[in-house]
């Protein structure tokens, strides 16, 4: 659902500035209306058909030319209608009044600022669109959310490859992206851009990472050479991505399996710090998403009955930062002594005591074995819950 946040990150919006009601910048956009002489006392408008609920309102405040204390009064009536935030173009007020400005940061209620050469018209327009896009991205994010976290009958995957409305060729492909760097705040918006060169598949946001689908005629179809071309076309540097590939699956029949594989994918080459990971590579590591999704509260009784010694408020935080990395870097003592900047001997001590904690006496083998199965169940839940 879009909000004055994302109203404010539109290419037409972003020149505007946010003057007063930071703090309300969350509230639901699903209108943009024009307010002209409605606050005017000589016009007198049923005041619960003024304006939609929800809505931004623009205005250049002509109504307010020869009385400014008209202002204070509009902004208390657009609160009061549910308005989501109100825009002015400063060609009567250049600034407007201290205890306006007082009273919208009391009530959290965005007063936003705009001088360019923006029509009204135009701001309404795109907004709109915007708005479009977003309900159809969510709509097809919760489709995407069904078909990976349930079993679906073949009557149900038909119905939501229908509702989908696109067109799928015969094999399905998906590929899932992770950004690498957090501070990519538009990472998604320019993967949004190959989606013209998807004729029969679909680009989709799914939570912290997004969805390439590709369908072709052929099986034997080199999805990956085929993106990394695309991703040079348009000058998106691969290492700026985690990525993870699925098999390929009869579009009718293999959809979901197709998204799990690519989810997966790019989940685990995430946790191992790997550029990227076919799902057919992931060996037994492919059977934890599989007991996470199917029976989470199992999977997370294991990780915390195992680790509990180290999640612990009390215990060393290094315990369990090491246990992570001893694990990723597959037992490597050497890299992980490099990774944690301390020596081997250091790390050798560490991993003795935690295994004195979480109370393995077995062989090396048995503890690497519980402690990887354990690591792996914890940073994957961390991994889809964001907990």
């Amino acid at each position: 659902m879009m909000n004055v946040e994302n109203f404010l990150q539109l290419p037409i919006t972003k020149n505007f500035t946010v003057v007063a009601g930071h703090n309300g910048l969350h509230r639901t956009v699903q209108n943009v209306e024009i307010l002209d002489f409605e606050f005017s006392p000589d016009i007198h408008p049923a005041r619960e058909t003024a304006f939609s609920p929800n809505s931004v309102v623009l205005s250049s405040l002509l109504f307010a030319k020869q009385q400014p204390d008209y202002l204070l009064n509009a902004v208390k009536s657009l609160i009061e209608l549910g308005a989501s935030a109100l825009a002015y173009k400063p060609v009567i007020f250049r600034s407007l009044p201290e205890e306006v400005l007082m009273y919208a940061d009391k009530e959290n209620f965005p007063i936003l600022k705009f001088g360019g050469d923006e029509f009204f018209e135009k701001i309404i327009l795109e907004t709109m669109a915007y708005a479009n896009t977003q309900d159809y991205s969510f709509f097809l994010e919760t489709i995407l959310r069904r078909l990976i976290e349930e079993d679906m009958t073949q009557e149900q995957l038909k119905s939501f490859l229908q509702q989908m409305n696109k067109p799928f060729e015969k094999y399905v492909f998906v590929v899932n992206l992770r950004a690498k760097d957090s501070f990519q705040s538009n990472w998604k918006q320019s993967l949004m851009a190959l989606e013209p060169l998807l004729k029969t598949g679909l680009i989709c946001s799914y939570g912290e990472s997004l969805f390439i689908i590709m369908t072709h005629s052929s099986q034997q179809f080199q999805f990956e050479k085929v993106l990394h071309e695309w991703l040079a076309l348009y000058a998106l540097p691969i290492e700026l991505y985690t990525i993870g590939y699925s098999n390929s699956y009869d579009s009718q029949t293999g959809f979901p399996f197709a998204l799990r594989e690519a989810f997966a994918a790019s989940i685990f080459a995430e946790i191992d710090l790997m550029p990227s990971y076919h799902y057919s590579h992931l060996a037994s590591d492919c059977l934890f998403i599989e007991l996470y999704r199917k029976e989470p509260a199992f999977a997370m009784d294991y990780v915390t009955n195992f680790l509990a010694p180290l999640l612990d408020d009390k215990a060393d935080p290094d315990l369990i930062e090491t246990a992570i990395t001893y694990i990723i870097k597959k037992g490597n003592i050497k890299e992980v002594a490099v990774a944690h900047f301390c020596h081997p001997n250091t790390i050798r001590y560490r991993l003795a005591k935690i295994r004195q904690l979480v109370g393995c006496i077995d062989n090396d083998y048995v503890f690497y074995e519980r402690l990887a199965a354990a690591i792996k169940l914890y940073l994957l839940h961390h991994k889809l819950t964001g907990a």
